[in-house]
């Protein structure tokens, strides 16, 4: 009876190598493919009356997305920035939360990629600069001082992502639960140190 099915476990091994080369194989090529945010750091710097949110993330654009851009489909980035202060035994009490908003487009006629924060607009000649300018945020006031409190504990989180309610309706329909247009960071925490 074993010699019976001796064939047939070796073709199945043989097959289970295959497919799993196969898989270590294209991998690469699907990790590639796909859009993402890593934020590699964020810290809260003291200003006059206020600190100053400074932050570092990178951006990967899958091949779909970067072709729907160069075709005119301006892509929206939200950073949202919470600061909280713990509770032990109650929902953390949220002192302040911001919100940015980042605009990264193409124009076909002088072959430029813009950058539009805070209703200021820069161009660039490579979507690798565009993006390098969108990833680093620097000094941007968040937390005025008089909210906190000598002594206290507080937490800060960022998160950034594409809005995909600022896309072209028909291009919205599209992004509908596909990975591509799921563009987001996870969600950055970290414990400020503030100087009182």
């Amino acid at each position: 009876m074993m010699v019976y099915f001796m064939p047939y476990y070796k073709s199945i091994k043989s097959l289970q190598t295959i497919i799993l080369t196969l898989l270590i194989a294209f991998a690469p090529i699907a990790v590639a493919a796909s859009s993402a945010i890593h934020i590699k750091s964020a810290e809260l710097l003291a200003a006059e009356d206020s600190y100053a949110l400074s932050t570092d993330f990178d951006i990967v654009l899958s091949p779909a997305i970067e072709d729907a851009l160069n075709k005119g489909v301006p892509l929206t980035f939200l950073i949202e920035f919470q600061l909280s202060a713990p509770r032990k035994y109650w929902f953390d009490d949220e002192i302040i939360t911001q919100s940015q908003y980042l605009t990264l487009s193409y124009h076909a006629l002088s072959r430029q990629y813009l950058v539009n924060r805070n209703g200021r607009q820069q161009s660039f000649a490579s979507i690798q600069q565009a993006k390098e300018e969108i990833s680093n945020i620097k000094f941007w006031s968040v937390v005025d001082k008089k909210l906190l409190k000598k002594g206290d504990v507080y937490l800060a989180a960022i998160k950034v992502r594409l809005d995909q309610t600022k896309l072209p309706k028909p291009v919205q329909v599209e992004a509908i639960g596909s990975d591509d247009w799921n563009i987001a960071s996870e969600r950055y925490r970290w414990t400020p140190v503030f100087a009182f």
